[in-house]
């Protein structure tokens, strides 16, 4: 964990079609990030498809843009390998930056942190 003041897990389940809701969530991630919290976004079900590379590069401007921020400033971003394989993406075809995590793996990370499901 980081020596800040804690872990902020967003935890994640909406689509790439969604993205006012997908850049209020980028804002508050770069903020907990600025404020010294170890961030992770935790991307489930629909949301792997948002980190899906030929996805990602018909999403807005600004999304695209506060992704590679988030990813620069060491939010941790990682898609779940069942929701990856429930929708058939394959991790070369996941963004750079972007790691995967079994759900077992969540429940690791989510002790003693402030977990906010979005």
């Amino acid at each position: 964990m980081s020596e800040g003041k804690g872990r902020v897990i967003f935890f994640t389940t909406m689509p790439p079609s969604e993205e006012d809701r997908l850049q209020a969530m980028l804002r508050i991630a770069l903020i907990a990030s600025s404020l010294g919290y170890e961030v992770i976004i935790y991307l489930a079900l629909y949301s792997v498809m948002i980190v899906k590379r030929n996805v990602f590069e018909k999403l807005s401007d600004s999304v695209r843009s506060m992704m590679a921020d988030a990813v620069k400033r060491n939010v941790k971003i990682m898609a779940c390998r069942v929701a990856m394989n429930g929708f058939n993406v394959k991790e070369e075809e996941l963004l750079d930056g972007v790691t995967t995590a079994e759900p077992r793996e969540l429940f690791e990370m989510a002790k003693n942190a402030i977990t906010l499901s979005w």
